[in-house]
């Protein structure tokens, strides 16, 4: 049986879930970095985490939506986890250990209060933890150096996508032996700057990232539009932070918080800080992939 377990999908089988039982139990666990919160600092909410007078996020380098900075993070969710954090009297705690295949399952285990890093809301992690109101959208883009507009052009191209995007099933399905599938983002660039691949399906968000700090001469991202062989492009993906069942007052408190920081124009201003247009953060009504 194959196993994934991603940003933006989940499938798990019980061998999996043995070893990322067992990889988690024999990380290194350094002992928390001391509080730099203020003794007279009162919290807009009252919930508990796993570490108090911590908020603890797992998560992974994946800009520019998590950007780890010793121990801090940065990037769009990491400047607003930040500001959360400051908010609810916090200091924000990175755990990094396991990577993508670990976060959820951490915050399942309650080993960290909450995951980060471009995931989104789908049925599938319903089952497992608490998913926070949206954040805001992730919309796939389609990216080449021919300027493809639409999925049907790139019939008989081959084309490529990170590991971990929901439609990758689905492009698997209709593009066969000229779709492929990279562990590495960057390694799906490199063979579309080289022209090994026509294509990359990859986000708006960590397309325009990564051809800013690496350009692909003549590349253009063009937003994925929706089509019906591949059903995942029908909807964008809504960025959220899942959290453990258990502890349904901190859910609460990060969607009021979510909602008082889209009123403030905060989640706006912080998507342009990183490249990504402001309409991005007009999720609408939750919905589930």
């Amino acid at each position: 049986m194959s196993v994934q377990v991603t940003r933006r999908g989940l499938t798990r089988s019980t061998a999996v879930w043995a070893f990322v039982a067992l990889a988690l139990s024999m990380a290194a666990c350094g002992g928390s970095p001391e509080s730099t919160v203020a003794e007279d600092c009162t919290p807009e909410h009252e919930f508990s985490t796993v570490t108090e007078g911590h908020l603890t996020v797992s998560t992974y380098e994946y800009p520019p939506h998590t950007m780890l900075t010793g121990d801090g993070l940065s990037g769009v969710e990491g400047d607003l986890l930040t500001e959360i954090a400051e908010r609810e009297c916090l200091t924000l705690t990175v755990d990094s250990a396991g990577g993508a295949s670990a976060a959820v399952l951490t915050v399942q285990s309650g080993r960290s209060d909450l995951a980060a890093a471009d995931w989104y809301r789908t049925e599938a992690r319903t089952k497992i933890v608490t998913l926070s109101d949206p954040i805001y959208l992730d919309q796939g883009a389609l990216v080449s150096t021919a300027g493809y507009q639409s999925i049907d052009e790139l019939e008989g191209k081959k084309t490529g996508a990170p590991a971990g995007s929901l439609w990758n099933d689905d492009f698997r399905k209709v593009f066969g032996d000229n779709f492929s599938i990279y562990q590495d983002p960057e390694a799906a660039f490199q063979d579309l700057a080289s022209g090994r691949i026509d294509a990359v399906i990859d986000t708006v968000a960590a397309a325009t990232y990564r051809l800013e700090s690496a350009p692909v001469e003549g590349a253009q991202i063009v937003p994925l539009k929706a089509h019906p062989r591949i059903p995942d492009t029908a909807r964008p993906g809504q960025v959220n932070w899942p959290t453990n069942k258990q502890n349904p007052e901190l859910s609460e408190a990060l969607n009021d918080q979510i909602g008082k920081l889209r009123e403030e124009g905060f989640i706006a201003e912080t998507l342009q800080k990183y490249g990504i247009d402001a309409s991005a953060a007009e999720t609408g009504e939750p919905y589930l992939l």
